[in-house]
C-alpha cells in the first residue's frame, strides 16, 4: 500500500487577522488551484478552538515528490505574499 505525505503548518497571524488570512487564500484562488494539483489528496485550513490567532493548514499530497513539484507552482509566490500580509510567524511540521 502506497503511503501519503502529511504535513501541517501552524500559522501565527496577526492579531485579528486569522479570518482574513484564510479568505484570502480562498478569494485569491490560491487554495482552488492547489486543490487542483496532481497528488493533492486535502488542503485546508482550520482555526484553534484556542487561539483566535492561530490557523492550522492540513496537507495530504499522493507522495513527497508532489509536494515538492506543489512549492515550485505558479500560484505559490501569490500564497507566500498572502502569508507575509497576515501571518506573523509559522512553522511547518511533517507527520
Amino acid at each position: 500500500m502506497k503511503e501519503s505525505f502529511l504535513l501541517t503548518v501552524t500559522y501565527k497571524a496577526r492579531p485579528g487577522m486569522a479570518e482574513e488570512f484564510v479568505r484570502a487564500v480562498a478569494e485569491s484562488g490560491v487554495q482552488a488551484a492547489i486543490r487542483a494539483e496532481e497528488g493533492c489528496i486535502l488542503y485546508d485550513y482550520y482555526f484553534s478552538a484556542e487561539d483566535a490567532d492561530t490557523v492550522l493548514l492540513f496537507e495530504e499530497w499522493e507522495s513527497r515528490a508532489h509536494q515538492e513539484v506543489h512549492m515550485k507552482a505558479p500560484h505559490i509566490p501569490k500564497l507566500l505574499e498572502i502569508v507575509e500580509k497576515y501571518t506573523e510567524e509559522h512553522a511547518l511540521r511533517i507527520l
